[in-house]
């Protein structure tokens, strides 16, 4: 038997021809066998219409941050959140208001410690004051970043960008929060001239409608994937 030849090129018409030397020369072109399998899984993995997945499934996760966005919703919608009865909606266009309005509130208050005995200082009193005005626009910025409809209207979505963008919401949002808290206990041992024990005494009778404030930061831990409101499922 004759021993084929490793390479196309290297075929000669003595090893082909040999039983037929009129027959025209053949060459035979050895290769590898393409499988449609590798194909068909490149694109079930990019999404083509090959691909037999089914639709996106509430996870443990998705289901926590929806709750946790309804929250903050119903507190929005009907908390008072610029202490005169304003929602969260319309509180957003008075931290506008009140932002272009800094420059005069910052003279107003310097002219203010001029004439006044009580000790005023106004940088730390104006950035107090700055804190509380941009308070609702923090929020609503923060549940917005976190919910991740920026990027996409699915809140059953749910991957690893997904949860680190909940968990950067909630992270920032506490820290904001512990600033206007720290802020706020500053100016009132301050400028206030009261004692630090009695500010969590006072804290409500100086901001009556910051419980609505607390309900929408409490549902901000639902952002956060590494906290289980839930149990898996």
């Amino acid at each position: 038997m004759t021993q084929e030849a490793e390479n196309w090129w290297q075929v000669t018409p003595e090893d082909t021809n040999q039983g037929d030397p009129v027959s025209p020369l053949s060459i035979q072109i050895t290769g590898h066998e393409v499988s449609a399998e590798p194909r068909k899984h490149e694109v079930e993995q990019q999404g083509g219409a090959v691909s037999e997945s089914g639709p996106i499934e509430w996870s443990s996760y998705s289901k926590q941050k929806a709750q946790a966005i309804g929250i903050f919703l119903f507190a929005f919608l009907v908390g008072d959140w610029w202490w005169d009865g304003s929602n969260g909606f319309a509180a957003m266009f008075w931290s506008i208001h009140a932002i272009l309005e800094w420059p005069n509130t910052y003279i107003w208050l310097g002219e203010m410690s001029l004439m006044t005995p009580e000790p005023i200082n106004p940088p730390l009193l104006m950035l107090s004051w700055a804190l509380w005005d941009v308070t609702p626009l923090i929020f609503f910025a923060s549940f917005l970043y976190g919910s991740n409809l920026l990027e996409s209207r699915n809140l059953k979505e749910d991957s690893f960008e997904i949860r680190q963008r909940g968990k950067k919401a909630h992270r920032n949002l506490r820290y904001f929060v512990l600033a206007l808290i720290l802020m706020d206990l500053l100016i009132f041992t301050i400028s206030g001239n009261y004692p630090i024990w009695e500010y969590p005494l006072r804290f409500f009778e100086m901001r009556p409608g910051i419980y609505w404030m607390l309900i929408a930061f409490g549902a901000s831990y639902g952002l956060n994937p590494r906290i289980k409101m839930q149990s898996n499922e």
